[in-house]
């Protein structure tokens, strides 16, 4: 009997050290999320977005595209952003991050690519706040 009540014990003891040891994980977890967030806000992001500001009465599904590497646009099914718009290309442009730059490149379109209303030629390397016009659709780019 005396054995019985001992492991009682032993037991409700260690269910209570085993819900303090869960709250001390749970609290100790969202403190390394939250400081790790902050250390990633403080670092020079290789994320990039490029919002629609203007459509040209087109329907486009999205208003915000973000990107790490690469995004392609234009009219076929399999870019990245599809535009429907006889203006723009089957590939009509492309925005790559190579060492931390994005680069805008024209491939090759018809109707080109318009890079703060110049035309695009070869590539630029994209600054924040750069607007990028492709057929009726006019983004802006922010890093």
């Amino acid at each position: 009997m005396i054995f019985i009540d001992i492991l009682s014990v032993i037991l409700q003891y260690g269910l209570i050290l085993l819900i303090y040891y869960f709250i001390y994980k749970v609290i100790y977890l969202i403190y390394i999320d939250l400081v790790g967030k902050q250390l990633n806000n403080n670092r020079k992001s290789d994320h990039a977005k490029l919002a629609i500001i203007a459509t040209g009465n087109l329907a486009i599904d999205k208003r915000n595209f973000s990107f790490d590497n690469m995004i392609t646009i234009g009219r076929n099914h399999d870019n990245d952003i599809v535009i429907d718009d006889k203006y723009v290309s089957h590939y009509h442009a492309q925005i790559k991050n190579i060492e931390s730059n994005y680069l805008l490149e024209d491939l090759k379109s018809i109707n080109n690519t318009y890079l703060n209303d110049e035309i695009l030629l070869k590539e630029k390397v994209l600054n924040s706040g750069d607007i990028i016009k492709i057929g009726m659709v006019t983004f802006k780019f922010e890093r």
